[in-house]
């Protein structure tokens, strides 16, 4: 149970990836183990899956192979070699040798290869995949994908806003470009999005053939698993809030930044194109300034004028 276990885990941990099993396309994943498998396959419409432990495995394999004697590692071990390369490598167009069948609400997929020079014979024979199971490798992660990138278009189009600034203050300066074609009209948010819907839309929800999931949101599907993975097990852990996990710079710049945008979105949109940099606090424990120093400070501010 607990390889089932470790399996179920690393399998949550991998991202999908596009194949072809003869024409049809379909999302793949899968994770194996010295004598198990478990793995996952999605058309876009139905998710199947299945999990096969030693005992399962050895009995498939003599069902279908009568010539071939080996212990399950070997049979486990020759599968892992055929799917997990392709997987590893972003998927491919096709997976050689497998076909498939579907049976009501069952899926069975067929592989023929060799073995020690002698037909190797196997049939995934997977059964449709429980709604929790979809929601956990499929719907959740997708959901967090696209605040993800949301994110990320929000930094985008801040970053945008800062270099127009950043270019006026060299025009208004006497600052002139050297090459007339690398100018730039400055950045408007709305008319990006306008022309996102009308030009590109059509072609990002194209997804039939499975290739939402290139390479570089497998990277990002995996990196909001493992986080998502790390957090379980502190929670797992039973630690008390004064024991809890203490954030690393890289999270403690996540959550900043978050305020941060919060506090510049709202009145960017109705700002000029200079977009005022905003200078960033310093924060200091309070242990650090004893009570005196502070009646000191506020005394030295009342002394102060508006302008001064």
């Amino acid at each position: 149970m607990a390889e089932l276990e470790r399996l179920a885990d690393e399998l949550l941990a991998k991202p999908w990836s596009p194949v072809h099993i003869e024409d049809s396309p379909f999302l793949l994943k899968a994770s194996f183990s010295q004598a198990a498998y478990r793995l996952m396959l999605s058309d876009l419409s139905s998710v199947w899956w299945e999990e096969v432990d030693s005992d399962s495995l050895k009995q498939r394999a003599q069902e279908l192979n009568k010539r071939l004697k080996a212990p399950a590692s070997a049979f486990c071990r020759h599968l892992s070699g055929l799917l997990e390369p392709l997987l590893r490598n972003g998927g491919r167009r096709l997976l050689p040798g497998f076909t498939c069948q579907r049976a009501g609400s069952g899926l069975t997929v067929s592989l023929r290869s060799e073995l020690a020079e002698v037909p190797f014979y196997w049939a995934f024979r997977c059964v449709e995949a429980p709604l929790s199971m979809v929601s956990h490798h499929m719907v959740c992660p997708l959901l967090t994908m696209m605040q993800a990138l949301h994110r990320q278009t929000v930094d985008l189009t801040l970053l945008l806003q800062r270099k127009d600034a950043e270019i006026l203050d060299y025009k208004e300066s006497g600052g002139v470009l050297s090459r007339d074609r690398l100018a730039t009209d400055v950045f408007n948010a709305v008319e990006f999005k306008e022309r996102f819907i009308a030009e590109s839309l059509a072609e990002a929800v194209d997804v039939h053939d499975g290739s939402v999931f290139n390479p570089e949101l497998q990277k990002l599907y995996t990196t909001i698993m493992a986080a998502k993975a790390s957090r379980k097990r502190r929670h797992s852990s039973g630690e008390d809030d004064s024991q809890k996990h203490q954030p690393g710079l890289g999270e403690a710049q996540e959550v900043v930044t978050a305020e941060t945008e919060k506090e510049e979105v709202a009145p960017a949109a109705a700002e000029s194109p200079e977009v005022k940099k905003q200078t960033p606090r310093k924060i200091r424990s309070s242990a650090t300034v004893s009570s005196p120093n502070r009646d000191a400070v506020k005394q030295k501010r009342k002394k102060k004028g508006i302008f001064s």
